[in-house]
């Protein structure tokens, strides 16, 4: 859209494309104390990347963050750099933040000839102690969180062996600095313990130690992420453990331990006497949500340790040998009714189950009897059907476990297997209760058929009406399960307790720094802004913008990216005389877009139409979900709506990615595709489905799909704009 002429002024190399409303009120200063980790010493375009500036990016307009960062600072105060003696922390002192995020601790895991830190570790919790209480004398009621250090990655690709040794001697010392900083923050109100130990990968480091920007941009997801969570600020009952005073007289074998870090109590219900669980966040969240997990306590942790990490609860009640049988509803029942009680934890009335294997059929029996006392069923190759597990009908026989379940049902032979799958059938109450399914299945699982139960109850809950969230494993059989990464899990299950923002609707600048690898032949994500800025200048003239990613990039290339008809090729012949401009990006999703449509991707132009290709690379790269990418795309939509109302909006879905039908990106790129339809209902938009000219009858890759499944070839660049260009042209004219 055309802007009045003072914006012409603006300077644009900074991203900045409209004048943004004034706050209502001052935002909250961040501070952010840390070493090189967090002043980003080794991050590409570390101005722009580093943690503290991406952390800037996500919690927005409402908050100020600053980058205190010190390299080789440590948090021992008898060590050889301590922070607390450095300008930066006296720069700290005197900004007065609201909120502190302190990183510190990787440099006092140094102990050799030329570092001599770690010998002070005794010291780790008083120095951390007073620390915070010099944050504090000034205002008590600053928030700080005190956070692990981050990983450390001695087998990480490329170190020198001698940099191998030394980070192989140091990383086991991290495990220590945890538990020093947890006991300063143990009763605190306005003080946090965040663990940082799983935040991001070794592939997301330059040398097993510092992030590059993509390692910074995990740091700061996490860390915003604890800033904006609505945590809890009710304390649990006085007592030694989570348990609470009142509720730990009334138990047997009361113990404590420790799980993965977090505080873990077993003990005993009073009347069935089975065995429990209970594993308490370092910081709850509001409402105290739980995760309640049915048999197998410990294997696959990955999904429950992230969402520990992010404030829900973990609990687990023995029903082995029950089978979602009456029996193992009862002991659920005593379980429950003790978590929920006043003098107990006093956990959400709505805990999400998750039945793992055989554990499927107690989560399952739950849910129905009770839809609503459950937020959410999660399934991973779950039984529910038991006459094919352990029965063996179509699926593996166990003759032990069936007799089992035999009895814990009180069936014989028949019965079983004419009523096995009996739950099943009951599951339309809490599917028509509205209570959500995220499945995870080996599709290849030969042990427990998924046509008769993981598949089999997702279709049954959503012909009632019920929500469901995929995650097939094409050629994965029952072993291993979870979802691997889980993050995509996570945050499913976290939004829809209400406790996540989805990553594809935030408008944030790309991390993106390898300009070569992204086709722009050098450079960084924000110097490929500035030049598509000026190239948006320089063209006001355009009738049609592209805008997308490294496909839609691909149309002109990142060179001339303005269409005339002197020039070659399928964008130069059909949209050279429309004066069309491509600003396709290699590597953008819908986030990114609407951060470049929000900083004035458009302000000296003025379309007609606009075609819009994104998503690809949130399914593909990011592992974002249907749900999450749609979300994304009519944001999008809505925000060109919003900036360029003159213009129509081509939506043209994400391309078919993958090489067979049940590649999991494919099934997720026609999920999103099933729920776009319902753009054509908008005014402003026009949904075009590019599917079938990209597939053969067999649903697999044409000639038009490049090799790589995922980009597209000459032939295809033709086909995509074969099939929009009458449609194109026609919105031209009117």
């Amino acid at each position: 859209m055309l802007y009045p002429l003072l914006l012409a002024s603006l300077a644009l190399s900074t991203g900045t494309g409209s004048v943004p409303p004034p706050l209502e009120k001052a935002p909250q200063k961040v501070a952010c104390i840390g070493d090189s980790i967090t002043y980003g010493s080794k991050v590409a375009a570390r101005e722009k990347n580093h943690y503290p500036a991406q952390l800037g990016y996500l919690l927005g307009r409402d908050f100020e963050v600053r980058n205190f960062g010190v390299g080789g600072s440590t948090l021992l105060g008898a060590a050889d750099k301590p922070y607390v003696r450095t300008t930066a922390w006296e720069e700290v002192l005197a900004w007065k933040p609201d909120i502190v995020l302190i990183v510190l601790g990787t440099n006092d895991t140094c102990q050799n000839g030329q570092r001599t830190n770690w010998e002070h570790a005794a010291d780790l919790e008083e120095d951390a102690r007073a620390m915070v209480q010099t944050l504090r004398e000034d205002n008590q009621e600053v928030r700080i969180l005190l956070c692990s250090p981050p990983p450390m990655f001695p087998n990480a690709s490329g170190l020198a062996p001698e940099r191998q040794a030394d980070l192989a001697e140091r990383a086991p010392r991290l495990e220590q600095i945890g538990p020093a900083l947890q006991q300063v923050a143990r009763g605190k109100e306005a003080i946090e313990y965040h663990d940082l130990a799983r935040v991001f990968t070794a592939n997301e480091t330059v040398d097993g130690v510092h992030t590059s920007p993509f390692g910074a941009r995990a740091l700061a997801q996490r860390l915003a992420g604890a800033i904006l969570a609505k945590r809890s600020k009710d304390l649990p009952s006085s007592g030694k453990t989570v348990l609470g005073g009142e509720l730990e007289t009334n138990l047997l074998n009361v113990t404590t331990s420790d799980y993965h870090g977090f505080e873990r109590v077993d003990f005993n219900l009073p009347r069935s006497g089975a065995a429990c669980i209970l594993v308490a966040p370092h910081q709850g969240l509001r409402g105290r949500p739980w995760l309640w997990r049915m048999r197998f306590f410990g294997h696959e942790p990955a999904l429950e340790l992230e969402l520990l990490d992010r404030g829900m609860y973990l609990a687990y009640v023995d029903v082995a040998g029950l089978y979602g049988s009456p029996e193992a509803l009862q002991r659920m029942r005593e379980f429950y009714d003790l978590m929920r009680q006043d003098g107990g934890p006093r956990l959400s009335g709505r805990p999400v189950l998750m039945g793992m294997s055989r554990g499927g059929m107690p989560a399952l029996h739950w849910a129905t009897a009770n839809p609503k006392k459950t937020a959410g069923l999660y399934v991973d190759n779950g039984v529910f059907d038991l006459s094919t597990w352990p029965g063996g009908k179509d699926g593996h026989r166990r003759e032990a476990e069936w007799a089992e379940a035999l009895e814990a049902w009180g069936w014989d032979e028949e019965q079983g297997m004419r009523q096995g799958d009996q739950l099943i059938a009951k599951s339309q109450r809490p599917a028509k209760e509205g209570v959500p399914l995220f499945v995870a299945v080996g599709l290849a699982d030969e042990v427990v058929p998924p046509a008769r139960n993981s598949l089999r109850l997702a279709l049954a809950w959503e012909r009632r009406g019920g929500p469901v969230y995929r995650w097939p494993k094409p050629g994965a059989k029952h072993h291993p399960h979870g979802v691997h990464p889980p993050a995509s899990l996570r945050r499913s299950i976290l939004t829809v307790l209400g406790h996540s923002a989805m990553p594809t609707v935030r408008a944030v600048p790309s991390a993106e720094y390898r300009g070569s690898a992204a086709g722009w032949g050098g450079g960084t994500w924000w110097d490929e802004l500035a030049k598509l800025q000026t190239l948006g200048r320089e063209h006001p003239e355009a009738t049609v913008v592209f805008l997308g990613d490294s496909i839609t990039q691909s149309l002109s290339g990142a060179g001339d990216r303005v269409a005339h008809t002197e020039g070659t090729g399928p964008f130069h012949r059909d949209f050279g005389p429309s004066k069309a401009i491509n600003l396709g990006v290699s590597g953008d999703r819908t986030e990114h877009l609407l951060y470049r449509i929000e900083h004035g991707a458009l302000a000296f132009m003025d379309p007609k139409v606009i075609v819009l290709q994104i998503g690809v690379n949130n399914v593909a790269a990011a592992g974002h979900t249907a749900h999450e990418t749609v979300a994304g795309i009519k944001d999008v939509v809505a925000s060109l709506r919003e900036h360029e109302p003159q213009a129509k909006v081509v939506v043209c879905g994400p391309f078919p990615v993958g090489a067979t039908p049940d590649d999991p990106r494919r099934v997720c790129i026609n999920a999103i595709h099933d729920q776009l339809k319902s753009l054509n209902k908008e005014k402003s938009a026009l949904y075009v489905d590019l599917r079938m000219a990209f597939l053969d009858v067999r649903q697999r890759p044409n000639d038009n799909m490049a090799g790589d499944a995922l980009h597209i070839t000459p032939a295809g660049k033709d086909a995509w704009l074969s099939v929009i260009y009458f449609s194109v042209m026609d919105l031209l004219s009117r």
